[in-house]
């Protein structure tokens, strides 16, 4: 009876593992993209050698002086990789964060934004991105956050905006 009971566990994991998509096992490629999830996690240097059809250079994730990416959209920001306009509502959240060296050894630099694409209907509060920065017009951030960490854990916020996201629904219901 206590094999069952120890079995019961390990057939309930390969159950829960059989309704996941083959696709949220993908894996990275050697800049850090990971088509299937809409994702990236890498260097800055790899992000635009990757766009810029380059070829990725190595890294070290515990690298010093370093500008690392974390990025992730949904479906309708895809076309954006393409040069293509994406769909209203589009989003892209990322994170950037260095290790900082020299006199500013052991504090990290981090930043967290998330822009909403709105073509038809601003949101407010939220900080309009020019066609320079974005390629189009009609990008909004919604969240941005900007902090560093230091050694013995002590943080100071840089800069901290956030849109509550029934304001950005709003905006998004009216643009339609």
């Amino acid at each position: 009876m206590k094999s069952k009971k120890r079995l019961i566990p390990f057939v309930l994991l390969v159950l829960i593992f059989s309704f996941i998509p083959l696709g949220a096992f993908a894996a990275f490629d050697d800049y850090g993209y990971n088509p299937q999830g809409r994702s990236f996690k890498g260097t800055l240097d790899n992000w635009e050698a990757f766009i810029h059809n380059q070829p990725a250079a190595a890294w070290d994730p515990e690298a010093t002086d370093v500008m690392f990416l974390e990025r992730k959209w949904d479906k309708c920001f895809a076309p954006m990789l393409t040069g293509e306009i994406p769909l209203q509502g589009a989003w892209q959240r990322a994170k950037l964060w260095q290790y900082l060296s020299g006199e500013q050894a052991g504090w990290t630099w981090r930043q967290e934004l998330e822009v909403v694409y709105s073509p038809n209907q601003p949101i407010p509060g939220a900080m309009e991105l020019t066609e320079n920065e974005m390629g189009i017009p009609g990008f909004y951030c919604v969240k941005f956050k900007e902090w560093v960490t230091g050694p013995k854990g002590q943080k100071v916020t840089i800069e901290d905006l956030s849109v509550d996201s029934g304001i950005i629904q709003k905006a998004l219901k009216a643009g339609e």
